[in-house]
């Protein structure tokens, strides 16, 4: 039996600073950029600017997200989009609607003032779209907060558009829904790849929010409407076809919103050079978001969600300005905008309480994957729930400490990550390169198939499905060889785990990378109704009490730590600050905090140290407030004796 104590209570709560510090991930990281990939922005070069905020794989250098890779991999597709009409139902929020959107409760939002083709045919740097027989919104007036057209729908509506398959506009009053309703946020990422691919599905009953990935901005605050020949872009096609019509039309007429995705990267200097001239200018940050306002007005969506990943290095307070602007811009047309923005699992130099301060953003959208990449090594999940490295739930220790869980979307992977392995053994060592095969993403569908193939394995630990199976790889320099290959990747039991955190720590919701990724399979819409709809998530309230404070601090620790329990922490019940500072970090090591009397140990303290039978006692504060007597008594209540 040892007997840690910590003198002061000063100290217990400088420890847990520092180990919340390093948790949160502020340290600033000095990994150069890399330097590979296009950059679609426009507009000439700007002062280099390094980057950080962004998590390091195995290797050392800066590991830029899933969102970052899937868009580069297609950021060349051609744009074969076909504009569509106007989205002719509003957004009405559904009964269990309930979460706050501007500090407000949820709003009716207009519906399109203009059509898809109207928005594909407006020029580069142009805020509204050219709408026949209608004049250009006054920029110091607010639009009506109802769907209230500026000329007769008739007039806007082409006859093609009149017999196209739409749903029937719902009553303002009554919106249909699930049997018993949605409970948490369910954020859905739609990026153009994949609404162009005619088997991805939505199930709205299931579905809050859509959200449409994605426009970039050029450094002047620009939206990429058009690219260098003239031609739409394929974001911007995207956002204006017809198939996103017909998506906004039956999301708002199920409850759900869709949102547009504003995203600018800073993963290569030059990219980060311009994210950084953006953020810098005042008058290029209000024009971006005059644009975005405009281009959500014109669509008749529901919000935007800003992708700026990673932050350049000293421009976290222009971030926070361009998001205060943009709460601006969106509440000047009218009150009841989503807004949202993206962050690493590290939260690095994210301004997370300063950008969701009142008038700013509604909810942080953490992306709680790519804690491995391709260097990393040994292999294992990408999103995992325990284990010894960094996971989600320090990720969400490090965001709880900041802000309120009501702020909190936690994002998951719709897909895996494949690497040549030196042996089939759980987390075997990484040999991904040229020789034996690089390392790769696998979408949920794709990596079902391997597992059917292969067979299913789980890790109890991190909490992930896998599996490992060999491979030949030929190159023209080492000839054909073969090695292991292991994918690991979250199926219908890692993703509820993940859910199950969500419900427990109280989230605003959980998020998916991405819609369609799971294919035609229907089960992962089946894991989000389990967990999200109807009396799953609700609320249970379970009182914990004693005859005294010792007493309840006992049946907490009896209702929640197993005997043979690690660790027990002790502080004086007189006062509460000893008690305070040191809870969390008894819960970290896997003890509970027990309250004693400075002379003496309650018989509901001793009745709790005989059963759980810790190894190690924990005193906090000196021996002024909790005598050596009374810790020894405390270890002999621990021995039983």
């Amino acid at each position: 039996m040892t007997i840690d104590r910590h003198p002061t209570r000063h100290r217990a709560l400088l420890a847990i600073a520092l180990v919340g510090l390093a948790a949160s991930g502020v340290s600033p990281l000095t990994t150069p950029l890399r330097a590979a990939g296009p950059d679609p922005a426009l507009g000439g070069a700007a002062p280099t600017v390094e980057a950080q905020s962004a998590p390091t794989d195995d290797a050392g250098g800066i590991l830029p997200t899933v969102h970052y890779e899937d868009w580069l991999a297609h950021a060349n597709d051609p744009n074969e989009f076909t504009p569509g009409g106007r989205v002719v139902i509003p957004f009405r929020p559904a009964a269990h609607d309930v979460r706050e959107v501007g500090g407000l409760v949820p709003l009716s939002l207009p519906a399109g003032r203009a059509s898809g083709r109207e928005m594909a045919a407006s020029r580069q740097g142009v805020r509204w779209a050219e709408v026949p027989g209608a004049a250009v919104p006054d920029a110091s007036a607010k639009l009506p907060p109802v769907d209230q057209p500026l000329v007769d729908p008739a007039a806007v509506i082409e006859a093609e558009e009149s017999s196209a398959s739409i749903p029937a506009s719902p009553s303002p009053s009554v919106v249909p829904t699930a049997s018993t309703g949605l409970q948490r946020e369910v954020f859905g990422f739609l990026p153009y790849w994949e609404l162009s691919d005619s088997t991805t599905t939505l199930d709205y009953d299931v579905l809050s929010t859509v959200a449409y990935f994605g426009v970039g901005s050029d450094k002047y605050g620009n939206l990429l409407k058009q690219g260098s020949t003239g031609a739409v872009t394929t974001g911007w096609g995207g956002w204006t076809s017809s198939k996103l019509t017909d998506i906004i039309n039956a999301a708002h007429g199920r409850g759900a919103r869709v949102v547009l995705t504003v995203q600018m990267f800073a993963w290569t200097t030059s990219q980060a050079a311009t994210q950084a001239a953006l953020l810098g200018s005042p008058s290029a940050r209000l024009n971006l978001a005059k644009q975005v306002a405009a281009a959500i007005r014109d669509r008749g969506a529901d919000g935007v969600n800003l992708d700026f990943e990673p932050i350049a290095t000293g421009y976290d307070d222009e971030f926070t300005a361009f998001v205060r602007t943009m709460r601006a811009e969106l509440d000047a047309i009218a009150k009841g905008y989503q807004l949202t923005f993206d962050t690493t699992g590290w939260i690095g130099n994210f301004p997370i309480e300063s950008a969701t301060a009142p008038g700013g953003a509604d909810a942080i959208f953490i992306m709680g994957y790519d804690y491995r990449g391709s260097g990393s090594s040994p292999v294992g999940s990408i999103a995992p729930l325990g284990g010894p490295l960094y996971d989600i739930g320090d990720t969400l220790d490090a965001y709880l400490a900041r802000v309120p869980a009501s702020k909190l979307i936690l994002g998951v992977p719709y897909y895996g990550r494949a690497w040549s392995t030196v042996s089939s053994a759980l987390g075997a060592a990484n040999q991904s390169g040229l020789k034996f095969g690089y390392s790769s993403t696998s979408v949920y569908g794709t990596a079902m198939g391997l597992i059917a193939e292969h067979g299913r394995r789980y890790d109890a630990v991190e909490q992930v499905a896998w599996t490992a199976y060999q491979r030949e790889n030929c190159t023209t320099q080492y000839g054909c060889v073969t090695s292991w290959r292991q994918l690991y990747f979250d199926d219908v039991q890692a993703l509820s785990a993940k859910y199950d955190l969500v419900n427990r720590r109280g989230l605003r919701g959980v998020g998916l990378w991405a819609l369609g990724y799971e294919g035609t399979r229907p089960e992962l819409y089946g894991a989000l109704r389990a967990k999200f709809v109807g009396p799953t998530v609700s609320v249970v309230v379970t009182r914990l009490a004693g005859a005294d404070r010792y007493a309840t601090a006992a049946a907490v620790s009896a209702s929640t730590f197993a005997a043979g329990a690690p660790v027990a922490y002790v502080a004086t019940g007189l006062d509460f600050p000893d008690a305070l500072a040191g809870a969390v970090a008894a819960g970290r090591a896997g003890g509970p905090l027990l309250l004693v009397r400075p002379a003496a140990v309650p018989p509901a303290t001793a009745a709790e140290l005989k059963r759980l039978k810790p190894t190690r006692i924990v005193v906090l504060g000196g021996s002024g407030v909790v005598t050596e007597a009374t810790a020894v008594a405390a270890a002999s209540a621990a021995r039983g004796l």
